[in-house]
């Protein structure tokens, strides 16, 4: 490990390894917290060393001090799955590899966003390069596993992820002054300003990217062939900052562009990311029937990449995205009328990701429309037994009770929803109107005559 600082997160994680592993080295670059104090009652060894703005060189440093025939690479925002234990124990006394490929399960917003990496390899068949963002290079082959680590790095508060993204921004920018041909630096800026919700400066930045690189491109058969595969990520980033702009057809046109590229050069299969992009954006544009092709087409693809995960060493940033893909279609077969289709990609969006709420918003609103209002309840309170439910959950639950004349059970939800929204008029009517129901006479004059004392005082509503 090396870490600065994660007294907060520390703990943690290595309670998650310390059954599993037989050492555990540590390179802190400058805490100024308890975090050597923390690593230390878990019998770490740990080792200073100045934080020269490269990740690779500290990380190559605490490889120096390893003495096992297996490393584990794990960050202090990360846990491993304990249940997972089992299948580390088996992987790493087999032969035939020097590295194994994780799941990375990244918390962001309460879901779940799936990516595969090696984070354990033998000792001396892997180091790492690039400062930011650093890359694991394995000499050999790698066994594929769903081995799991949850990544909670994305879903620190405002002010930690603002200090995270400065920092990240100031490295790839550094990388890309020392060589401005470093697509993958290209790449994680892109990244890096998307998902900070910059997106006219992923635009920017993507489009000044691929006009340094894209004249560069090379033959699959030579030795750069990485570069493809970055400027493909490069492309897909840009889209992505595109789609979310609604520029639907700038974004079209660089993921064909770039289909096109790589069909020339002739690499295959077809970049899955962009194909998943490809599938969103004719989502948004309504185009129903286009958006289930694709998304057929990235489920296809996305099995024969995980059926050859050893041979393929590329960054696929929509691997764990099965879910979306299911989700997608429910919604475009529902907007097509063809609620049988529709129910069954939702339900399938629910098994591959039980914490992802579109997908049971997205089954309610089908249930709903077939009048199967029982099954639509019972969806939303599923997301509430999962502890996903949000105010629109809360809002439309009481919507459901009240058509099925439930308002004894309406009331709590809406309850619970105008404490975060008191303002809503509406909301406040549909309670007024359950406590009538109910017979409960004066908190229903309450509510009446909160609403219309707002409209007194704003006689324009």
């Amino acid at each position: 490990m090396i870490v600065k600082n994660e007294e907060h997160l520390l703990t943690n994680c290595l309670n998650s390894i310390k059954s599993v592993v037989d050492e555990i080295i540590i390179v802190d670059t400058g805490s100024t917290d308890d975090t050597i104090k923390i690593a230390k009652s878990f019998g770490a060894k740990v080792f200073l060393h100045p934080w020269n703005d490269s990740f690779s060189e500290a990380r190559n440093h605490s490889l120096n001090y390893a003495s096992g025939d297996w490393i584990l690479q794990i960050d202090a925002d990360e846990e491993l799955e304990q249940a997972d234990i089992p299948i580390l124990k088996s992987a790493i006394n087999c032969n035939g590899y020097n590295g194994i490929i994780v799941s990375i399960q990244s918390v962001i917003k309460d879901n779940l966003h799936t990516f595969y990496t090696t984070r354990i390899f033998r000792r001396n068949k892997g180091f790492y390069k690039d400062i930011i963002h650093e890359q694991l290079i394995v000499k050999g082959n790698r066994l594929s596993t769903e081995i799991r680590l949850y990544h909670h790095g994305y879903n620190l508060d405002k002010e930690k992820m603002e200090v995270k993204w400065q920092r990240t921004t100031y490295l790839l920018k550094k990388q890309i002054e020392q060589n401005k041909f470093d697509s993958f630096a290209w790449f994680n800026l892109v990244r890096n300003y998307r998902t900070q919700d910059l997106f006219q400066d992923g635009i920017n930045a993507g489009m000044q990217a691929l006009a340094i690189i894209s004249p560069n491109l090379c033959s699959k058969h030579t030795e750069t062939n990485v570069n493809l595969h970055h400027y493909a990520m490069i492309s897909y980033e840009t889209a992505n900052c595109y789609l979310h702009n609604e520029d639907f057809t700038n974004a079209k046109e660089l993921c064909h562009t770039a289909l096109s590229k790589l069909t020339q050069l002739e690499i295959t299969p077809d970049n899955i990311d962009i194909i998943f992009t490809l599938a969103c954006i004719y989502l948004k544009e309504g185009c129903y029937g286009k958006a289930i092709d694709y998304f057929n087409k990235f489920l296809y693809l996305r099995k024969s990449y995980l059926d050859d995960m050893n041979a393929n060493s590329l960054m696929i940033d929509t691997l764990g995205y099965d879910y979306a893909a299911y989700n997608g279609m429910g919604y475009c077969f529902g907007n097509l009328g063809q609620w049988e289709q529709a129910l069954l990609h939702l339900q399938k969006a629910i098994l591959c990701n039980p914490r992802y709420l579109n997908a049971y918003k997205n089954l309610t609103s089908c249930y709903t429309n077939l009048c199967r209002y029982t099954e639509a309840i019972n969806t939303l309170l599923r997301t509430v037994s999962e502890g996903i439910a949000d105010d629109a959950v809360l809002l439309k639950l009481g919507e459901l009770y009240i058509q099925q004349e439930a308002f004894e059970k309406a009331i709590p939800y809406l309850e619970e929803y105008l404490k975060i929204h008191p303002d809503d008029g509406g909301a406040v009517i549909k309670l007024a109107q359950s406590y009538e129901k109910l017979g409960h006479l004066e908190a229903a004059l309450i509510g009446y005559i909160s609403v219309m004392g707002k409209r007194v005082l704003c006689p324009e509503t």
